[in-house]
C-alpha cells in the first residue's frame, strides 16, 4: 500500500482539492453498497475572515465505485473581490470498505473560476488518493487520509495532505474533524452532523479556521445534503 501511494505521488504532475461532506477538503474512500445509479445534492455555506461562499454540489453515482460531482460556488470576498467557481470531480474506488474494512481510490478534478465582471479562467487541476479505515466492527467510526498534489493557476505545484475522523456519538448524530495542508495554506475544521432522515437527509454545523492566500480567519460552516435521490 505504501509503495502504491509513493509511486502514484511520484507520477502526478498536477492536482487540486475536492471534498465529500461533511468535510471541506477530505474525500472519503467509503461507499454505500446500494449507491447504484442514484443522485445526491450537497449544499453548504462557509465563512472565514473576509470570505463567504455558498456551494451547490449535485453528484451522480454510477455504481458504488464510480461517481461524478459538479460543484457550483458563489464567492463574496471583501478583500479579493466576488466571483464564481465551478469544479468537476470524478472518483473511482479500488475496493469495498464493507468487505475489507478499509478502502482506497483516486479523485481527479478540474476547477475553473470567473471574477465578477470578468471572463472564465482555468483555476486548477487535481489528482489525489483518499484512504479510509473503518475503526471497529461497525461502520459508525471512520478515519480518513488524503494525499495528493495541487497545481493552482500560474503557480508551482505543491503536495497536499489531510487527516480526518468521524464517530457516531448517539443515534443519527456524529462528530467529525479534519486538518488539511492546502495548496496555499492550512485549515482546521470540526463539527456535528445529524441525520434528519438516516442515509437520506443530513444537516451539518461546524467551525473552521483557515490560513491561506484566499482567506484568513475563523468562521461558521453550515450544510444540508440529500442522498439517494
Amino acid at each position: 500500500m505504501r509503495l502504491l501511494i509513493a509511486l502514484a505521488l511520484a507520477a502526478l504532475s498536477q492536482a487540486a482539492a475536492a471534498a465529500d461532506r461533511p468535510y471541506v477538503f477530505i474525500n472519503s474512500a467509503a461507499a454505500e453498497e446500494d449507491e447504484e445509479q442514484v443522485w445526491s445534492v450537497e449544499n453548504w455555506y462557509r465563512h472565514a475572515g473576509s470570505r463567504k461562499g455558498f456551494t451547490i454540489a449535485p453528484e451522480y453515482a454510477f455504481d458504488p465505485a464510480n461517481s461524478l460531482q459538479a460543484e457550483f460556488r458563489r464567492v463574496v470576498d471583501r478583500r479579493n473581490g466576488n466571483g464564481h467557481e465551478v469544479e468537476l470531480e470524478f472518483k473511482h474506488l479500488f475496493n469495498r470498505i464493507a468487505r475489507d474494512g478499509w478502502g482506497w481510490g483516486v479523485v481527479a478534478a478540474l476547477d475553473v473560476e470567473r471574477p465578477e465582471g470578468g471572463p472564465w479562467e482555468g483555476g486548477a487541476v487535481s489528482l489525489s488518493l483518499p484512504v479510509t479505515l473503518q475503526l471497529g466492527e461497525r461502520d459508525n467510526s471512520l478515519a480518513h487520509l488524503n494525499l495528493g498534489v495541487a497545481k493552482p493557476r500560474r503557480e508551482r505545484r505543491v503536495f497536499t495532505a489531510a487527516l480526518g475522523a468521524e464517530h457516531e456519538v448517539w443515534r443519527r448524530t456524529s462528530l467529525f474533524a479534519e486538518v488539511a495542508r492546502l495548496a496555499d495554506g492550512t485549515m482546521q475544521h470540526a463539527g456535528v452532523r445529524h441525520w434528519i432522515r438516516r442515509e437520506r437527509l443530513a444537516f451539518d454545523i461546524a467551525w473552521q479556521r483557515v490560513r491561506s492566500d484566499e482567506a484568513r480567519g475563523s468562521g461558521l460552516v453550515l450544510g444540508l445534503a440529500w442522498y439517494d435521490l
